[in-house]
């Protein structure tokens, strides 16, 4: 018996339904006199009430399982389906993917995906030393003891921009490139794998640094600009807005949707066959920042309003 209620607690929801309504059936139906030897006799008045409580545990499993399963969207059904380390949903001909994991470990190394590193305004080296953030952990990890040198292909790429001067911090005035900006590097030093500097951040005294939802916005139509403009066929992007950015992650993920939605279902001459948003997952063990089930949700919910 321990062992079996070890199983259930091990099982989702409609499982757990679905067991507990077929043994009612059963109960409703059958008399166990003794397991161990099979002495199991019909009941002579089969107990209805108890056959129909089972009947009902039984199709609430499965009413629960579609619903987790396929959902009916505002406009058409849209199926979420699992991924060996997230899941998946398909809008426009685009594979909408939700990634557990960390970016520098799941983006691979490939010269046909994008991986984008949000930055801010300043595109100055307090995020790339910064190993908690997903710039400076994926340079720090991609591109060991050379800081310094993408530092200065960003400060390159930089040449020719916009900018006006701020006060970043008391005292501190410092160029600000503005939001939804960015510096793409097809091959940083011996890597093929483009990347994509792009500003999220703000930062100005009595402020602190913050990111808006508009912000996101602005950053994935300059990922769409970039995709399109260099033939791109995926893209690789943390969670932006959050952390640093001071947005709740929940919040953060889901403008995330809502903005890759947008321009994935918008004509842009160019066919993007996978956008991986990677919500962070220090390790297996450990739990990601964007529960599983709330990022089915929300991506149910978000591509729902696109269907």
């Amino acid at each position: 018996m321990s062992k079996f209620l070890e199983f259930l607690e091990k099982q989702k929801y409609p499982v757990i339904l679905l067991i507990s309504g077929m043994f009612l059936i059963f109960c409703g139906f059958f008399e166990i006199k003794d397991l161990t030897k099979c002495q199991i006799h019909p009941h002579a008045d089969p107990y209805y009430f108890i056959v129909s409580i089972g009947l009902l545990f039984s199709l609430s499993s499965v009413f629960l399982y579609l619903f987790d399963v396929v959902t009916l969207g505002w406009i058409g059904f849209r199926r979420i389906r699992n991924l060996s380390n997230g899941i998946t949903a398909k809008l426009s001909n685009t594979n909408i993917n939700i990634r557990f994991g960390r970016l520098e470990k799941l983006s691979g190394d490939s010269e046909e995906s994008l991986v984008v590193l949000p930055a801010n305004e300043f595109f100055d080296d307090e995020c790339i030393n910064d190993k908690k953030s997903a710039l400076g952990a994926y340079v720090n990890y991609k591109f060991t003891n050379q800081t310094e040198s993408i530092e200065s292909l960003i400060s390159s790429g930089l040449d020719g921009h916009d900018f006006e001067e701020v006060e970043k911090e008391t005292g501190v005035i410092q160029k600000s490139y503005g939001i939804g900006n960015s510096v793409f590097i097809k091959e940083p030093l011996s890597s093929k794998q483009p990347v994509l500097f792009l500003s999220v951040t703000t930062k100005r005294t009595g402020e602190g640094l913050q990111a808006e939802m508009s912000y996101i916005f602005k950053a994935v139509k300059e990922i769409k600009r970039i995709v399109v403009d260099q033939r791109i066929n995926s893209v690789y992007v943390p969670v932006m807005g959050s952390g640093h950015g001071g947005l709740r992650n929940e919040v953060a993920f889901f403008g995330m949707l809502l903005a890759v939605c947008d321009v994935v279902t918008k004509p842009h001459g160019h066919h993007i066959n996978e956008f991986n948003i990677i919500v962070f997952q220090s390790s297996e063990k450990d739990k990601p920042s964007i529960s599983k089930a709330v990022s089915k949700r929300l991506l149910r919910i978000a591509t729902g309003m696109y269907s």
